[in-house]
């Protein structure tokens, strides 16, 4: 493709001063930043007194859901798992479906300036192959940076709550792993074979559910083909309380402390959610080049608590920032998310502490460039061509301190106007320029249509399992944990 030139446009990032410079872009990369002259044959993107900012980047969401936004209200995270995800009670979508719901999400992300996602992906194993190939040609066709980390799981999810604090009844106590240790690596290292180094936007990565969800056999499996594969490694950390006990019973201590023994802290790992941490579990993270994402509106609207950024960033952890998940938060506009991580802290922590905008902006572009493991979230030589570009309508020029107040205190991506995504415009004068909006979105009213017809016979379920989650979140809610909870 022909060199790309954005001129004159105000760069804005945390820790470099506002100007006004030109940004030229060879192949995917930005290649010179200031007062550049284009090179023969370069197209030009005038963008004279506009803001230019660094793509925002979506460290965790799951796009299965993105077809399931409005799913359900006023549900706690252990039962909105039964009725979303687990327990026999969540939609099944095949290879198109799971298509046209990544593709959904897409389009929301892109035209909020979201320029990159790390997508867990779950998918039947009935159709694994061809259901994970579906969602990888989802961000080939839209034009959006994506790693993928394939999402699994072989024990029930009623075998990672802890049910021995409650009478449970015995079929639910009693039940058998849901898949094969092997099957399941098997499925994960032809994923992770057949998209390695296959399209330049897109990473395969492994994304084993979560600690409690997974044997030790299927952790353990997963963090040894991550090595031997030289491949990044997602999963979900003490996103409940309910968690606290369990690790307590499984690993005769704390999931960090069982991480950190297993190796699983790593520069290629990280954790969504990380919410029920001790100090001492900070303190373990801190010492590590491991990352937590910070998923502040889902964790709000599932009542999950507060995760304690704020000292995972004093701490020296990398902190990114994710949406989740559209049936738990239900929005993938990355602006809510990076505003609410700035202010939701201010509830729990003094105001010497509270997380300026300034700091919200440099978890999502730094902190998930980290979690990526790209070089994102910058505008300089050498970083990916992943540019956002926003009109001076609604978002009014001023000083950089003001300029980074109002994107993340006011804006909710009505003021995107341009993205670009390794050197490629993929919106213009607001439009998606890659696919047809309309038609997918026609597709994915289809498809929600026959979501939401299933939702009778999914509730009737859910309720037979309602009184047991709602006796378990009584018990847990009154757990006296026996480590001094960090701040959030």
């Amino acid at each position: 493709m022909p060199d790309l030139l954005i001129k004159g446009g105000y760069l804005l990032q945390p820790d470099e001063p506002l100007v006004q410079a030109d940004v030229l872009v060879a192949d995917d990369e930005i290649t010179a930043v200031g007062d550049v002259t284009a090179p023969p044959g370069a197209d030009v993107l005038d963008v004279t007194g506009k803001v230019v900012i660094p793509g925002l980047i979506n460290a965790h969401t799951h796009s299965n859901q993105s077809i399931e936004k409005g799913l359900c209200d006023k549900l706690p995270l252990d039962a909105w798992m039964v009725l979303a995800s687990y327990g026999g009670a969540g939609a099944r979508l095949e290879p198109r479906d799971l298509y046209v719901s990544a593709m959904l999400g897409a389009i929301e992300m892109l035209s909020t300036g979201t320029t990159a996602v790390l997508d867990c992906n779950r998918t039947e194993p009935a159709w694994y192959d061809e259901g994970m190939d579906a969602v990888m040609q989802a961000y080939i066709d839209i034009g959006m940076r994506a790693n993928v980390a394939t999402q699994y799981a072989d024990l029930d999810f009623f075998s990672s709550i802890p049910l021995g604090l409650i009478d449970a009844p015995e079929d639910l106590t009693s039940r058998a792993r849901r898949a094969n240790v092997n099957d399941s690596l098997d499925r994960a290292e032809r994923f992770i074979d057949r998209w390695n180094n296959r399209h330049p936007l897109l990473t395969p990565m492994l994304g084993p559910s979560s600690v409690p969800r997974c044997s030790q056999e299927l952790f353990e499996g997963s963090l040894v083909l991550a090595r031997q594969k030289s491949v990044r490694l997602q999963t979900h950390l003490l996103s409940a309380k309910s968690q606290v006990p369990v690790a307590e019973e499984r690993f005769a201590g704390s999931t960090v402390s069982y991480l950190r023994a297993l190796g699983g802290l790593q520069e290629w790992t990280s954790f969504a959610h990380g919410i029920w941490l001790s100090d001492e579990e900070v303190a373990m993270l801190g010492e590590t080049d491991t990352g937590i994402v910070h998923n502040p509106v889902s964790n709000q609207k599932l009542g999950a608590g507060i995760a304690p950024a704020p000292a995972l960033v004093r701490a020296g952890v990398n902190v990114a920032l994710g949406s989740d998940g559209a049936s738990s938060n239900d929005s993938q506009n990355m602006f809510e998310t990076v505003k609410s991580a700035a202010i939701l802290h201010r509830i729990a922590n003094p105001p010497d502490e509270w997380p300026r905008a300034e700091d919200a902006l440099r978890m999502c572009w730094h902190g998930g460039a980290a979690v990526m493991g790209k070089p994102l979230g910058r505008i300089a030589p050498g970083c990916k061509a992943d540019l956002t570009v926003l009109a001076t309508d609604s978002l009014l020029l001023a000083p950089k301190e003001q300029l980074m107040n109002q994107i993340v205190y006011s804006e909710l991506g009505m003021s995107v106007e341009t993205v670009i995504v390794g050197g490629e415009v993929v919106v213009r004068d607001r439009r998606i320029q890659t696919i047809d909006v309309d038609a997918v979105l026609g597709e994915a009213q289809e498809l929600a249509s026959r979501v939401w017809a299933s939702l009778p016979e999914r509730f009737t379920r859910f309720e037979e399992t309602d009184p047991i989650l709602r006796q378990l979140e009584e018990r847990v809610g009154a757990l006296e944990l026996r480590f001094a909870r960090t701040c959030g």
